[in-house]
Protein backbone atom coordinates (compact mmCIF):
# COMPACT_ATOMS: atom_id res chain seq x y z
CA UNK A 1 0.00 0.00 0.00
CA UNK A 2 0.87 3.30 -0.88
CA UNK A 3 0.86 6.78 1.36
CA UNK A 4 0.70 10.02 0.40
CA UNK A 5 0.64 12.90 2.89
CA UNK A 6 0.52 16.42 1.06
CA UNK A 7 1.23 20.20 2.43
CA UNK A 8 3.22 19.13 5.49
CA UNK A 9 4.84 22.46 6.46
CA UNK A 10 8.96 22.05 5.25
CA UNK A 11 10.70 22.12 8.07
CA UNK A 12 8.51 19.10 9.63
CA UNK A 13 9.38 17.18 6.52
CA UNK A 14 13.20 18.25 7.16
CA UNK A 15 13.19 17.55 10.87
CA UNK A 16 12.07 13.87 9.83
CA UNK A 17 14.42 13.57 6.97
CA UNK A 18 17.14 14.57 9.51
CA UNK A 19 16.18 12.08 11.87
CA UNK A 20 15.75 9.68 9.54
CA UNK A 21 19.60 9.91 8.03
CA UNK A 22 20.77 10.33 11.46
CA UNK A 23 19.26 6.92 11.76
CA UNK A 24 21.45 5.68 8.72
CA UNK A 25 17.74 4.84 6.95
CA UNK A 26 15.51 6.14 4.30
CA UNK A 27 12.79 8.97 5.07
CA UNK A 28 10.35 5.60 4.04
CA UNK A 29 11.56 3.17 6.49
CA UNK A 30 12.44 6.17 9.58
CA UNK A 31 8.00 6.67 8.42
CA UNK A 32 7.10 3.21 8.98
CA UNK A 33 8.88 2.17 11.63
CA UNK A 34 7.54 5.56 13.27
CA UNK A 35 3.86 4.51 12.44
CA UNK A 36 4.59 0.87 14.00
CA UNK A 37 6.19 1.87 16.91
CA UNK A 38 2.99 3.99 17.34
CA UNK A 39 0.01 2.21 16.01
CA UNK A 40 -3.04 2.18 18.36
CA UNK A 41 -3.27 -0.95 20.11
CA UNK A 42 -7.00 -1.30 19.81
CA UNK A 43 -9.98 0.31 17.80
CA UNK A 44 -10.76 3.97 19.71
CA UNK A 45 -14.38 3.32 21.55
CA UNK A 46 -17.57 4.12 20.51
CA UNK A 47 -18.50 7.73 22.48
CA UNK A 48 -21.87 7.95 24.44
CA UNK A 49 -24.41 10.32 23.25
CA UNK A 50 -23.19 12.95 26.49
CA UNK A 51 -19.58 12.56 25.15
CA UNK A 52 -20.40 13.21 21.32
CA UNK A 53 -22.29 16.02 22.92
CA UNK A 54 -19.41 17.37 24.60
CA UNK A 55 -16.98 16.48 21.88
CA UNK A 56 -18.96 18.96 19.57
CA UNK A 57 -19.36 21.75 21.82
CA UNK A 58 -15.56 21.33 22.22
CA UNK A 59 -14.95 21.58 18.58
CA UNK A 60 -17.52 24.32 18.21
CA UNK A 61 -15.28 26.15 21.12
CA UNK A 62 -12.22 26.71 18.38
CA UNK A 63 -14.22 28.35 16.39
CA UNK A 64 -13.83 32.48 16.09
CA UNK A 65 -16.82 33.79 17.31
CA UNK A 66 -19.23 36.08 14.93
CA UNK A 67 -22.02 38.14 15.49
CA UNK A 68 -25.53 37.30 14.94
CA UNK A 69 -27.15 37.95 11.23
CA UNK A 70 -27.95 41.09 10.98
CA UNK A 71 -32.56 41.22 10.46
CA UNK A 72 -32.46 42.29 6.64
CA UNK A 73 -30.64 38.61 6.38
CA UNK A 74 -34.23 37.00 7.09
CA UNK A 75 -36.22 39.19 5.06
CA UNK A 76 -38.20 37.83 2.17
CA UNK A 77 -36.30 39.64 -0.27
CA UNK A 78 -33.26 38.33 0.67
CA UNK A 79 -34.12 34.86 0.61
CA UNK A 80 -36.14 34.52 -2.29
CA UNK A 81 -34.91 37.74 -4.57
CA UNK A 82 -33.86 35.97 -7.41
CA UNK A 83 -36.17 33.03 -7.59
CA UNK A 84 -39.26 35.60 -7.18
CA UNK A 85 -38.16 37.09 -10.33
CA UNK A 86 -38.47 34.11 -12.96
Amino acid sequence: MNVSIHDLPSHVVEGYEATARACGISLDAFLREYLIRHAPSSPPAQMSPDEWEQALDDCFDTFLPVGPLPDEAFSRESIYGREDKW
